[in-house]
């Protein structure tokens, strides 16, 4: 048997489901709580109207509706279960029977192996005992026989962390890059790819030793070429969304008529019951910021979505001490978690968030950073798409690629704070309202933003996750669920964030988005075979007009900005005369490159925002000016720190104060 052992108050900030049975059971722990003056009758009525509308077990519901502690809640679920409450923080459970186990045995059902003596094993649980748990711990451990003690789901949480911190570090860091090493970015060159620009360097300076006309020809002509190809791939994606709108309509019609000629049920579009609704789990990583819990609270608060049936998981790095006992502090409420990542490499966002993906528990999952300000009706909507892309599925086209993931539209709600905020609204405006929707119905494979993308959280875990080691672990995920045979979409709801509204700190910003998308090029051209036969036609465009082409695109446009420079300078100080196809083809990309560049990004923000935000457009060119900086930077660090990781301060609107921190 195992000793007797005190009981400390483990800090509430980790909080997790409460399992404390249905029926008698839930009514049992309930009059307890009131006949021990823990809550009121009033407490109680709302707790069991929660429990019968929204599901799930009852002590959670109390603990949502009357901030109790949780360590009361199991004190009294150990009296009714007859097995005493044991702490695992200061009486951790023995690692060796732990190792007997898999993590997955352990991660779901809510108990673990604690002590075992003279063949008589010791289970903490956090669940009610059972005889299926007796036979498992047995069958696990070879023990004779089981006795309980009871144990808070924190306290399970933290053991686990404990015993399995190696294999929790390999999962979040190195098991893509070890199980798929070529579509991994650990390597982000391989040899091949890291001579090229030295290769393409000495053939310029050779071509302009050898012929230095010939060469210039060339030369501009291929980044007049890039450019042009840039701009018309993102003019014509963004031109489709209009006709989309009309698409939807009449494909909804016929998608009613189809299923009424096979004798099959409508579509169902009423508001699903809030008992139906799945558990859903929101991944939060933070980076040095200490101040965030209050404000994470206030945003998740506004969502429409039962509390019973959310799993928010802050993810917190091991050495960002401060952000850690401030959240301890704050005492979140039972359904946020607080994870610490333990320290590793790299320490990026990616790598946080798988950390925080094998702890889930929600049928779904989601990206938002803390400052974040989704739609609140943004869950619903994500979840109503999956489940028409299933009704679809089964009954229309059987042969669709399942839907794994949808991404809502990011803005920005400080868009007129200055120029900068202005002109970075109409970028992201033109990107989630006009460019991704054209590409959808495009069939290409769309690039992630770094927030707001719900994830089917199997089908995630399938295709490998994040890749910690790119700087852009959403574009990669995007192409990579593509390549595994995997559609994202996009949904009609919306994200407010804040814009980078100073310059140095919006150059590091873009330069490390550049560098991602260079990377992510780089990953798959070192399997371009199996890229376009996984993807096709649509993903190798896909990837040649955005993915490459973005970043080719911008360290081309000082070129194509400074051709008239090049022209008339060069033709009256060193005698260089060019082609009039050039000259001509030269002067048409610049001026309708930008044009329609204005046009198509003015027009999406205009719908958005109106004339004052949208009016800025026409400073687009000077605004890829900083692109160009920013992709210059990133072809350096491509070389020399592939895997540097920039952050964005944020709180640089005089409504927020924070340090430091990642950002989508």
């Amino acid at each position: 048997m195992s000793e007797a052992v005190p009981v400390l108050d483990p800090p509430d900030a980790d909080a997790g489901p409460l399992a404390d049975g249905p029926g008698r059971q839930s009514l049992a722990l309930g009059q307890t709580l009131l006949q021990a003056g823990l809550i009121t009758t009033g407490q109680l009525d709302r707790a069991l109207l929660r429990a019968a509308t929204e599901g799930g077990l009852l002590g959670r519901h109390i603990i949502l509706e009357t901030g109790l502690n949780r360590r009361h809640v199991y004190e009294v679920l150990a009296e009714q279960w007859d097995a005493p409450l044991v702490d695992l923080v200061s009486h951790p459970s023995d690692d060796a029977l732990l190792e007997r186990l898999r993590f997955s045995e352990v991660s779901e059902p809510g108990w673990l192996p604690w002590r075992l003596q003279d063949g008589v094993l010791t289970v903490a649980t956090a669940v009610k005992p059972s005889e299926a748990i007796r036979r498992a711990a047995m069958r696990a451990t070879g023990a004779t026989d089981v006795v309980f003690r009871t144990t808070t789901d924190w306290d399970i949480n933290h053991s686990i962390q404990r015993a399995f911190r190696n294999h929790l570090l390999y999962e979040s860091a190195e098991r893509l890059a070890e199980e798929l090493p070529d579509g991994s970015a650990r390597t982000a060159l391989n040899r091949w790819q890291t001579l090229l620009p030295a290769v393409l360097l000495g053939c310029l300076l050779a071509g302009l030793a050898l012929n230095a006309l010939l060469t210039t020809i060339v030369l501009l002509t291929a980044v007049n070429v890039v450019f042009l190809v840039s701009i018309g791939f993102k003019t014509v994606a963004s031109l489709r969304q209009p006709f989309d709108v009309l698409h939807d309509r009449s494909a909804a019609k016929a998608r009613a008529r189809e299923l009424e000629r096979r004798g099959l049920p409508a579509e169902e579009a009423e508001r699903i019951p809030d008992a139906d609704l799945p558990v859903y789990t929101i991944l939060i990583p933070v980076f040095r910021e200490a101040n965030i819990i209050d404000k994470l609270l206030s945003n998740l608060g506004q969502l429409d979505y039962p509390r019973s049936k959310l799993d928010v998981l802050v993810l917190l790095e091991e050495d960002d001490t401060e952000t850690i006992e401030a959240a301890k502090r704050s005492r979140p409420p039972e359904y946020v978690r607080i994870l610490v990542v333990p320290r590793g490499e790299p320490q990026t966002k990616p790598r946080a968030c798988n950390y925080g993906l094998t702890f889930a528990r929600g049928e779904y999952v989601v990206i938002y950073d803390a400052e974040d300000r989704p739609d609140p009706g943004q869950l619903r909507a994500a979840i109503d798409a999956f489940r028409q892309d299933a009704f679809e599925r089964q009954y229309l086209d059987p042969d669709r690629r399942p839907l794994i993931c949808v991404q809502a539209a990011l803005n920005y709600f400080n868009a007129d704070q200055n120029v900068l905020t202005r002109l970075f609204t109409i970028e992201y405006t033109h990107w989630f309202d006009s460019m991704l929707p054209g590409l959808d119905r495009s069939g290409i494979p769309l690039p992630l933003g770094g927030t707001s993308n719900h994830f089917d959280t199997r089908l995630l875990r399938l295709v490998g996750a994040w890749d910690p080691w790119n700087v852009t672990e959403d574009a990669d995920l995007g192409l990579r669920a593509a390549v595994e045979g995997y559609r994202v979409g996009v949904i009609s709801s919306t994200t407010w964030e804040e814009a980078c509204s100073q310059v140095p700190a919006w150059i590091k910003q873009r330069t490390r988005w550049i560098k991602g998308y260079m990377v992510t090029a780089a990953v798959n051209t070192r399997n371009t075979l199996r890229y376009i036969q996984r993807t096709g036609v649509a993903g190798a465009v896909g990837f040649l007009g955005l993915i490459l082409g973005t970043p080719l695109a911008f360290l081309a446009y000082p070129l194509v900005l400074g051709f008239t420079i090049v022209t008339y300078v060069g033709y009256n100080f060193v005698g260089l005369v060019l082609p009039q196809w050039l000259l001509v083809g030269g002067v048409v990309s610049m001026l309708f490159g930008n044009a329609m560049m204005i046009v198509v990004s003015g027009v999406a923000t205009w719908r958005r925002h109106g004339w004052r935000i949208a009016i800025f457009a026409l400073l687009n060119p000077a605004y890829w000016v900083l692109h160009s900086v920013a992709a210059w930077r990133a072809a350096w660090q491509m070389l020399t720190s592939p895997h540097k990781w920039e952050k964005t301060p944020h709180g640089l609107d005089e409504e927020y104060h924070d340090d430091g921190r990642w950002s989508a």
